[in-house]
């Protein structure tokens, strides 16, 4: 894998989880009611963006997981 595809990967796992943040965050847009005396939106958006770069981690060690079996063989 070249360094330009590495990079490709790269940002396209931070689409996914900005992808996520953005879905998350139009829940409070759609039905702010459910929100009601739990959050304000601040604190949602907040959240939301909180959660995506924990999403974003786990999907690096997802990928280091699957890169380590593959240089291990265990996929022959």
């Amino acid at each position: 894998m070249s360094v330009s595809d590495i990079d490709q990967m790269e940002s396209q796992l931070d689409e996914v989880a900005d992808c996520f943040a953005d879905m998350m965050k139009q829940v409070f847009v759609e039905e702010p009611e459910i929100f009601t005396g739990r959050s304000t939106k601040w604190d949602w958006n907040e959240a939301c963006s909180a959660a995506a770069d924990d999403l974003r981690k786990e999907l690096d060690q997802v990928i280091e997981k699957f890169e380590v079996k593959l240089h291990n063989g265990e996929y022959q």
